[in-house]
């Protein structure tokens, strides 16, 4: 494809941090590859971040058609226990809503924590046929939430041109339920739900089981321009059983004053975790059932180790924001957004379904309407 064409895609790119040559197209990044050296002892983090959770082309365009090439990577076991689902495109013109599944991508073979082998697959072709327009309108196409993606190319019956961003911008931080890859389409990603609702431009640092309370996240974050932030905290410190009570705190306020440092005057939201069952009173690291469910794993018998629940958790993060005495800083209880009474929207224990991400997203945009966090 030409060179034009990918400027095209790359000027017209939201929500990403970076973007880079691929072999045959580009590739992007939430979080940005000078970010590695932080993290690259576990490779699972630049990986789920280059998924595109939230992340879309804007365009302006009066195209009654437009056609979108992109070649994605699944993942799959070796003993076929795990298949990553179709990756999906939806495209949102207006009142329009257009998703187009593929299964055609190239598959990623693991066994265990081990890539066996990469199964060469098709580009994928999306094809939208839009409401026909003598004018350019806003157009979005939301990209692959679940899996890894080169865009490829991109053409139309009409002129295509990057949009300018209008709206108040958005930046959310939080584990793979933010990144909501059990999602049925990206825009059922539960930031996405909320940012449509609210009208504003989202930038996502959604990072499924990487959302610990890292100083390079504080710093991703700090550099993105917000008139709101959202850090959506705790869940992932519990699955790991890689904090106490005694580092957890201190690391939450380190990583409020990174981002404060930066951007004195921008409303954030401490956001502590939804209701897991498995971890509300006891602690991580989290193992797997044969149920297909998720479980706890016994508490420290030494009292003063200080092993994190949940429940304890939005303790400290409601202390943390009282004690801090921010005027800017305010926090919302996660069980406002999903609480025991959603359970049954929980397969696993842990990652609510395709409903359950809708609803979270519903309630958020509520809850930020009436508590006028937008509100300068």
């Amino acid at each position: 494809m030409s060179s034009e064409n990918l400027k095209l895609i790359e000027e017209s790119l939201r929500g990403v941090a970076e973007v880079t040559r691929g072999s045959r197209g580009l590739l992007i990044h939430r979080l940005h590859s000078k970010y590695a050296i932080y993290h690259d002892v576990d490779p699972l983090t630049q990986k789920v971040a280059d998924q595109a959770s939230g992340a879309r082309l804007a365009l302006m365009t009066s195209a009654a058609r437009i056609e979108f090439v992109y070649s994605a990577t699944l993942d799959q076991t070796l003993d076929g226990t795990y298949m990553a689902p179709p990756s999906v495109v939806t495209l949102t013109c207006g009142e329009q809503v257009i998703s187009v599944a593929h299964s055609n991508g190239a598959r990623r073979i693991w066994d265990g924590e081990s890539m066996v082998r990469i199964d060469k697959g098709e580009d994928s072709v999306a094809v939208f046929e839009l409401v026909s327009s003598s004018d350019p309108r806003l157009v979005e196409i939301w990209l692959p939430h679940n899996c890894n993606i080169e865009l490829l190319s991109i053409r139309a019956d009409g002129p295509l041109e990057a949009a300018s961003i209008t709206e108040p911008r958005w930046v959310h931080y939080g584990s793979s339920i933010s990144h909501s890859i059990e999602a049925d389409e990206p825009v059922g990603v539960w930031p996405v739900v909320a940012a449509r609702k609210l009208e504003l431009d989202l930038f996502s640092l959604g990072i499924a089981g990487s959302a610990n309370v890292e100083q390079f996240a504080a710093r991703a974050i700090a550099e993105q321009p917000a008139d709101l932030i959202s850090l959506k905290i705790g869940i992932n410190p519990v699955n790991g059983r890689n904090m106490t009570r005694r580092t957890f705190v201190p690391a939450v306020h380190s990583f409020l004053d990174t981002i404060r440092a930066a951007q004195p005057d921008t409303r954030i939201v401490l956001i502590s975790p939804i209701y897991c069952e498995t971890h509300e009173t006891s602690p991580g690291p989290t193992l797997g059932g044969l149920d297909g469910r998720l479980k706890s794993s016994p508490e420290s018998t030494e009292g003063w180790v200080g092993d994190l629940t949940l429940s304890m958790i939005r303790e400290l993060l409601k202390s943390i924001v009282d004690r801090r005495e921010d005027s800017r800083l305010e926090y919302l209880d996660g069980l406002e957004l999903f609480s025991a009474a959603d359970a049954s929207l929980m397969p696993d224990g842990l990652h609510p379904n395709a409903e359950g991400y809708r609803i979270i997203g519903e309630r958020f945009a509520s809850i930020a309407r009436d508590r006028h966090y937008l509100r300068r």
